[in-house]
């Protein structure tokens, strides 16, 4: 199913929100995936599960 993140790009400091679309039957679960950004125009991996950009801070 769909769902609707918010995470704070990188490179522009501002928040967005996008879409994450569901897994296909042979993606992982517990993966990445590619979301265009509007603030900054490049491509950010978000995880599936936890919303978190890859290389994110704890």
């Amino acid at each position: 199913m769909d769902r609707e993140i918010e995470f704070r790009c990188p490179y522009q400091g501002v928040d967005v929100r996008q879409v994450l679309r569901a897994a296909r039957p042979d993606e992982p679960e517990d993966g990445y995936q590619a979301v265009p950004c509007p603030a900054c125009t490049r491509l950010h991996f978000v995880h599936r599960k936890t919303g978190r950009l890859l290389g994110q801070r704890l």
